[in-house]
């Protein structure tokens, strides 16, 4: 394993370094307010709902080194993990629920669900599988001391860039990846929603807003609906408040935004914790890399976490929803083997 306690992992997509950052002594910043992230640079992992038990946490760059792949693999010990079935029963009584909510409260609702299992070994190989398997996605591994290992591979942008120039995505809809694919209406509102929210957001903080799609983006063995947002800030505005102002999206919690993420913390029946939150690098003065934390699983004390989720529409059903959170925990299942 790194020899740190507190220590992130970073691949993003289309390359082949990873980039390390690492805290040599002290434990990591915690903060509850994303204006507290100002003039900060680290890795840093976002929750859901930011609270005392779930802080935002940052690990501060004592060391920062890029590496390869093939260099991690000399570190790697043995691993085995063993992940148990999900309940249907549980999840079709919480969709109801969800789809009662969407038909005369919300536009759209994100309902999610997690998995559990037992493993042992080194947590890097799975990092390491997941970089060779899904070239497409940023691969990250976030190890502290207080909260374990959180490892995901995510297609996801929230924010990227630096200085006048930034991205963010908006990705929603998904369906297996095929050589040729017919969208549902489903899909297509579920992904404008996402879409219209981050435009109207964006709006009155930007000098410069371009769009490009929304286009078919592929995922490992899944494919998504995807539209790209390139605008130039006003100067006045950092990316701690573009945070803000993106996360949650549309794509993991729902319509009215506050109204939704309040419904999902009263409804669903666990917690989140950071899954459907933000990780990466954080960087005010210079290049920042944020990714909703999506397709990604919590290790701890020999459990493992996995969590899926999918937006709930009025015209959803839950065989389907079921079966496209199947198809998206076999992201990190398929390199915990």
């Amino acid at each position: 394993m790194i020899p740190y306690l507190n220590f992130g992992l970073m691949r993003l997509p289309y390359v082949d370094e990873v980039y390390l950052i690492a805290q040599t002594t002290g434990s990591v910043q915690r903060f509850l307010r994303y204006d507290e992230l100002e003039k900060y640079h680290g890795f840093v992992l976002i929750p859901f709902e930011t609270t005392m038990e779930h802080p935002v946490l940052m690990i501060r760059p004592d060391v920062c080194l890029n590496l390869t792949v093939d260099h991690l693999k000399n570190e790697v010990k043995p691993f085995r993990a063993e992940v148990y079935d999900g309940d249907k029963t549980e999840y079709t009584e919480v969709f109801s629920k969800f789809h009662d909510a969407v038909n005369s409260d919300f536009s759209k609702l994100v309902l999610s669900r997690k998995i559990e299992g037992t493993y042992e070994g080194d947590e890097l190989s799975v990092f390491i599988k997941a970089c060779e398997k899904y070239p497409r996605a940023m691969v990250y591994l976030c190890h502290t001391q207080e909260e374990g290992t959180w490892i995901g591979s995510t297609p996801e942008i929230l924010l990227s860039g630096s200085h006048s120039h930034y991205r963010t995505v908006a990705l929603a809809g998904t369906m297996p990846f095929a050589e040729y694919l017919e969208w549902s209406d489903k899909n297509k509102e579920e992904q404008a929603i996402v879409a219209r929210y981050i435009r109207n957001t964006l709006a009155p903080y930007l000098s410069v807003l371009e769009e490009e799609g929304p286009y078919t983006s592929r995922a490992g063995h899944l494919a998504h609906l995807k539209t790209e947002f390139h605008f130039s800030p006003l100067s006045s505005v950092s990316p701690a408040k573009f945070i803000e102002l993106l996360h949650p999206t549309p794509a993991v919690c729902g319509m009215p935004k506050d109204e939704a993420k309040k419904f999902i913390l009263n409804t669903e029946p666990y917690d989140r914790c950071y899954y459907s939150g933000v990780v990466g690098v954080l960087d005010t003065k210079g290049e920042t890399n944020l990714y909703v934390n999506i397709r990604c699983a919590h290790f701890k004390n020999g459990k493992v976490t996995l969590y899926a989720g999918g937006g709930i529409l009025p015209d959803s059903n839950v065989d389907s929803e079921w079966n496209e959170t199947e198809s998206k925990l076999q992201t990190i299942c398929s390199v915990l083997k």
